[in-house]
């Protein structure tokens, strides 16, 4: 008889460190085995050069890291990485496992759930457990992004990906401690039937506001792009950045780097404020990890209005630029003394 348990989460080297999605999955992987009274693993792959930062994520709350290092791994090759992983799970077969969504998580995913016959649910933002069956609840938004669908898989383990941003970064503790233990795959798990011809980096991108401690949104509220960019204005005074919702983007408002949400990134500053956005879900799901977010909208019943911690009913149009107005002249006191 098979016997689940523990968790597992998927880590990920880029080919020069630990992805730092790795760190957001090993926070939330070790609430979730805490909760289940379980263990909870890492399983990476890669080059001989990954064994250091491999062995270094037990200090970040694993209690195992499974690693398989070889010349074979260096790139990442979807059936090679897809073969292995499934073998590991074969063996150790936790009750959960967890992957990154970023490109490289969403290509071996499928591919190990399609392996070995396992649902699988993409993007998730949120996790329970069902106390009665230890079943993993994963939310997700669905139906285009109008509702919460709460997932449940009949199989084990019970496979998700999760949406890079939504969850904080583990914390280091020296002191934990963990076991670190090398899986050989069969010889077959090793044979790729893709060749590496060439690799291109992509280009970076124009901005990355998934580090910002402070941002300024706009959305459709804002009326125009002469009056949005009055937000990059606002973002210098606060020393933030700049986001948006999907349709201020569609309209050539601002570029793609920019946009929080579904189609875009999650964002984990202190401090958000939201100028003329209604909040669909959508661009709330981006929203998880805010601290506190402040609200402008003339709609009192908004969306964003309800979820934030300040809601200020007005024109966004109107308030900005006396706020930046208000805000220079605070510096400029202060530059004066």
């Amino acid at each position: 008889m098979e016997n689940y348990q523990g968790v597992a989460i998927f880590g990920e080297w880029t080919g020069i460190e630990i992805h730092e999605s790795t760190y957001e999955l090993l926070s939330e992987g070790r609430r979730l085995a805490d909760e289940l009274e379980s263990s909870l693993n890492v399983l990476i792959l890669g080059p001989p050069e990954a064994k250091e930062a491999a062995q270094e994520l037990i200090s970040y709350g694993a209690d195992k890291v499974v690693a398989t290092f070889d010349e074979k791994l260096k790139d990442f090759r979807d059936d090679i990485y897809a073969q292995v992983v499934a073998e590991m799970l074969k063996k150790y077969q936790p009750e959960i496992m967890l992957f990154p969504a970023t490109s490289l998580g969403q290509a071996l995913a499928p591919r190990v759930a399609g392996l070995l016959k396992l649902g699988l649910t993409a993007h998730c933002i949120a996790f329970e457990i069902r106390k009665e069956d230890r079943a993993l609840i994963q939310i997700r938004p669905s139906f285009g992004e109008q509702i919460m669908a709460r997932i449940v898989s009949r199989t084990k383990p019970q496979m998700a990906t999760v949406r890079p941003g939504v969850f904080p970064r583990a914390q280091k503790i020296e002191s934990h401690q963990g076991e670190f233990e090398i899986f050989e795959p069969s010889e077959k798990a090793l044979v790729s039937a893709l060749e590496v011809i060439e690799k291109k980096p992509k280009p970076k991108a124009e901005v990355d506001i998934t580090k910002a401690k402070t941002i300024v949104a706009g959305g459709l509220g804002l009326g125009s792009k002469e009056y949005f960019q009055k937000l990059f204005e606002l973002a210098e005074l606060l020393d933030g950045a700049v986001g948006a919702t999907r349709p201020v983007y569609h309209l050539g408002w601002i570029s793609e780097d920019h946009m929080i949400g579904v189609s875009g990134v999650s964002v984990r500053p202190k401090l958000y404020l939201g100028f003329g956005i209604s909040g669909s879900l959508h661009h709330t799901v981006g929203l998880q990890g805010v601290e506190t977010l402040v609200a402008i909208n003339t709609d009192a019943n908004a969306p964003l209005m309800k979820q934030a911690d300040i809601a200020v009913q007005g024109d966004a149009k109107e308030i900005l630029p006396l706020l930046i107005k208000k805000l220079k002249k605070l510096k400029s006191q202060r530059e004066d003394d």
